[in-house]
């Protein structure tokens, strides 16, 4: 009863959310028609306003941006483009983003505000995150904080820090993930803004979850993770109209309702469902489709904890009809709906659905899959004009010094020589200087040549650039191959244990497996190479592990050396992040590695 009158109050509330926030647009849209703003600060209220309305509205967002490349000033353009890589991204087109941060690269070695050039490393950092390349990113956050020293520069400083805690969350290091997770708090309390101070909450609950994950015992840190997310939830009630990056609500929200749900008695059930109103609310509201799937997930699992498998299979069914329905094609996720269906079958001795939705889980995983090797294709391709980019620019700059040297050096040549006919025609006594001067002139000819030969290596050094570049390129195909083989691996152990079902469906199960067999050998083919290629990789390892290593160490350490994470590995293999620690201090056991070494490197030292 107290939380259905709780749910209530949440929905009288939205109005009036919805009526602050569009005051403060409308005062945004007023403030960009006054006349005493300069060109560069309308730009810049601009790029404000496509943060307060690309979760409800991204097309609006993104046609505050469309005139960029004519903004007036090195300055504006930098602020344009930037923020037009973050909404390009939210539209779910990473080439056009990627194109969005090349022109950003070319205003930023032009601007003169550190803000806007601080922006254009953020955004360059954050693709690269999203896009799982930590230790590039590390580097573009840090050389953005550096920007954002300025005092206006502390928001997009707690911003940089939050990214930057996240890459170390995890358990990835927490000494790190402390410190940035501090420095983020820091500069949000420092500026203020409601916003910012979400982000600098969120920032440290996560910190305080990931550190009680870890440390079990240790309870405060449960508490110290419900308390700085506590508070942004109350922020939120607080200042509704002034929160305009709600998606962070939506996900403290059910962070807390997770933490209820996995480490609190049953009795605290009102808790999980008061929490998963307010994020399921917020992101109906803001389209985070993620969030409101993970949340009728959770709901679902309440529905198994009471034997209503019912139930449980209503409110997946609900879930995948959400995805359908979504503008971004989720298979991935519909992949793991539909497992979930399969499983809640089964548990009703439902065999005949539990094979629909197996098949269903099966086509969506390849879908995924599919997605997944466009997709890193396409990310390669972008990277790789980006560094062509990037080299032509520093040529470009190369050549224009080398101009300029030479213009001088002319300009030096005709002054000489007006001079010398000067002297020549004045007085005998002044030949032996024109002679200096003659020399002075053939060791400045001497320089260009010298010049001329430095513009010639830096060319070849460039040629050897993108030799490396397209080596790096066939590496990363090389692992997809190799992901694409593990994936069959585990396709195929999936397929077994169907087999072994009761006989129920057999036939059916036994068609699934000989199709699913047929798919795999198309692959064969273009694997053998791929696969002879990396024998000795497998071999040194079971060299190194005395012959130790299971055929469950040689998947992680594959999947170690395609550079997956320790998230990204559990979600493949579909069990806890704990596990894959476990396996990694069991790895470095028998590969007779010290607690300081790096099973990483040393994998990829092998790869």
């Amino acid at each position: 009863m107290l939380r259905n009158a709780f749910t209530i109050s949440l929905l009288t509330f939205f109005p009036l959310f919805a009526f602050t926030q569009q005051r403060y647009i409308d005062s945004l849209e007023e403030r960009l028609g006054h006349a005493n703003l300069s060109a560069y600060e309308k730009v810049v209220a601009k790029c404000k306003l496509t943060r307060a309305c690309f979760e409800t509205n991204i097309d609006k967002a993104l046609s505050l941006t469309d005139a960029a490349a004519d903004a007036p000033g090195a300055d504006a353009k930098a602020w344009l483009y930037a923020t037009r890589v973050h909404l390009l991204v939210q539209k779910k087109n990473k080439p056009a983003a990627y194109a969005a941060l090349d022109s950003a690269l070319i205003c930023e070695r032009m601007a003169k505000d550190p803000l806007a050039r601080g922006m254009v490393w953020l955004r360059n950092g954050w693709l690269d995150l999203i896009d799982n390349e930590n230790d590039l990113a590390v580097s573009k956050l840090l050389k953005a904080l550096e920007f954002f020293k300025t005092n206006d520069g502390s928001a997009y400083a707690a911003l940089t820090c939050h990214y930057l805690a996240s890459i170390y969350s995890y358990g990835t290091d927490t000494s790190r993930q402390a410190d940035y997770a501090k420095k983020s708090y820091a500069h949000a309390l420092r500026n203020g803004e409601p916003d910012v101070l979400n982000t600098g909450y969120y920032t440290m609950g996560q910190y305080f979850y990931d550190r009680y994950k870890l440390s079990r015992e240790q309870h405060y840190l449960l508490d110290s993770a419900l308390s700085y997310y506590s508070r942004s939830i109350l922020l939120s009630d607080r200042e509704r109209g002034r929160i305009l990056i709600r998606s962070n609500t939506a996900a403290v929200a059910l962070n807390i309702a997770n933490i209820y749900f996995q480490h609190y008695p049953a009795s605290f059930k009102d808790s999980v469902f008061h929490y998963l109103d307010i994020a399921e609310r917020i992101a109906t509201e803001t389209r985070q489709m993620e969030i409101l799937i993970n949340c009728y997930g959770m709901r679902s699992e309440y529905a198994l904890r009471n034997n209503n498998a019912e139930e449980a299979e209503q409110i997946l069914l609900t879930a995948l009809s959400e995805a359908d329905i979504s503008q971004v094609t989720m298979p991935l996720t519909k992949s793991r709906i539909y497992g979930a269906l399969a499983r809640v079958a089964e548990q009703r001795n439902d065999t005949k659905k539990a094979l629909a939705y197996l098949k269903s889980y099966v086509s969506n995983n390849e879908e995924a899959f599919s997605q997944e090797k466009i997709s890193n294709a396409r990310k390669i391709d972008a990277r790789y004009r980006t560094a062509q980019q990037e080299q032509k620019i520093a040529l470009l700059e190369q050549e224009a010094a080398f101009r300029e040297k030479r213009n001088l050096l002319y300009i030096s040549l005709g002054i000489t020589g007006v001079a010398a006919l000067s002297f020549l025609l004045v007085s005998y006594n002044y030949r032996l200087k024109s002679s200096m001067r003659k020399q002075e002139l053939i060791d400045k000819e001497k320089e260009e040549v010298i010049l001329k030969v430095k513009l010639k290596e830096a060319e070849t050094s460039q040629l050897l650039a993108e030799q490396l570049l397209l080596r790096e390129r066939q590496e990363r195909l090389e692992k997809e191959l190799l992901a694409e083989q593990l994936r069959k691996e585990e396709k195929n152990q999936l397929m077994e244990m169907l087999a072994d079902k009761e006989t129920i469906g057999n036939e059916q199960i036994r068609r699934l497996i000989k199709r699913q067999q047929q798919l795999d050998e198309e692959y064969e083919d273009h694997k053998t190479d791929f696969v002879e290629v990396h024998t000795a990789f497998f071999e040194q390892l079971q060299q190194h592990a005395g012959d130790t290593l299971t055929r469950l160490d040689m998947k992680y350490c594959s999947y170690i050396l395609m550079g997956l994470s320790n998230k990204e590995i559990s979600t493949r293999l579909n069990i806890e992040p704990k596990s894959i620690r476990m396996a990694r201090y069991r790895l470095k056991q028998k590969l007779g590695l010290g607690k300081d070494d790096s099973l990483d490197n040393f994998i990829k030292t092998l790869g």
